[in-house]
């Protein structure tokens, strides 16, 4: 069994304003899901909190949660052990007052808690079953939410003369041997529990991670598909854009084109029209030319006659 209490304590165990109500208390008694939390003034203790002090000293007898503080419902009978002191030291003060939490101080500071259960998990079984024994016994100060019961011997009868002297004595030891037993097996289901409750607290844990993982992995799944959407979108916008301009383009230029050969057409026929005006005239004009040379020949020849 590890001899330092260092090894065996709770470290930094969660703490109480002296100021704070008690309805503050409970609540986080409750989210820490402890029965007793150690009451401070700045770093130093200066009290304990149980539930058991909540039921007995504020809900039995009718006081609002709400405007009772702490200071005026903690335990002041402080029981605590330095941090310099060995584990024997610790068992010896937790048997004696009959506590199963045992605050750990170091110069009047609050440093830690060794727990009956710290013990059980780190310490054998006779002497887990010793202290749970002594933790047990009617008339000591109880200062835990949960109580360990089992059958005890009456002792105020005296045994009965038997023929072979030994066979009292011999019942009392399997008496005892017996309570030790059920103690220990007490502390080992308690131990199996806990173990069981941190196993489904892993996987708790394991289960919430790997759907936060999940999660993650599907925001970013998301995302790569919204980007990658966008990105198509935008690709086949542009797409879209160029072939339209390409297209009114083409279509200009084919306009223009059909523009410029139907003006050159014209162009061209009206210029050829002009031309075969021109020739026609022209000929007209050398055949009247023609015409008349001829007449006035004619008229020459026919004077001519006359006149011989």
């Amino acid at each position: 069994m590890p001899q330092n209490i260092r090894d065996v304590m709770t470290s930094n165990p969660c703490t109480i304003d002296a100021e704070k109500s008690v309805a503050y208390a409970a609540k986080m008694m409750q989210e820490e899901d402890v029965g007793l939390a150690p009451i401070v003034e700045g770093d130093r203790l200066i009290g304990m909190l149980t539930d058991r002090d909540i039921a007995t000293r504020v809900a039995a007898e009718g006081r609002d949660p709400d405007q009772v503080t702490v200071r005026d419902v903690a335990s002041k009978q402080l029981i605590t052990i330095d941090l310099r002191q060995d584990l024997d030291e610790a068992l010896r003060k937790m048997a004696k007052h009959q506590i199963r939490r045992l605050p750990v101080v170091e110069g009047g500071r609050l440093v830690g808690v060794v727990a009956q259960a710290d013990i059980a998990r780190e310490g054998d079984d006779k002497q887990t079953g010793q202290l749970v024994e002594k933790i047990s016994e009617s008339g000591g100060q109880m200062s835990s939410y949960e109580e360990v019961q089992f059958p005890r011997q009456v002792e105020d009868e005296q045994p009965q003369e038997s023929l072979v002297g030994q066979e009292p004595r011999v019942e009392e030891q399997q008496q005892e041997e017996e309570n030790i037993s059920k103690v220990q097996s007490s502390s080992r289901g308690r131990r199996k529990r806990k173990t069981a409750a941190k196993k489904s607290t892993g996987t708790r844990k394991r289960k919430t991670a790997s759907r936060k993982r999940s999660t993650a992995k599907r925001g970013t799944a998301k995302k790569r598909s919204t980007t990658k959407k966008r990105s198509t979108a935008k690709k086949r916008s542009t797409t879209k854009k160029r072939s339209t301009a390409k297209k009114r383009s083409t279509t200009k230029k084919r306009s223009t084109a059909k523009r410029r050969s139907t003006a050159k057409k014209r162009s061209t026929t009206k210029k050829r029209g002009t031309a075969k005006k021109r020739s026609t005239t022209k000929r007209r004009s050398t055949a009247r030319r023609s015409t008349a040379t001829r007449k006035t020949g004619t008229r020459r020849r026919t004077t001519r006659r006359k006149t011989r």
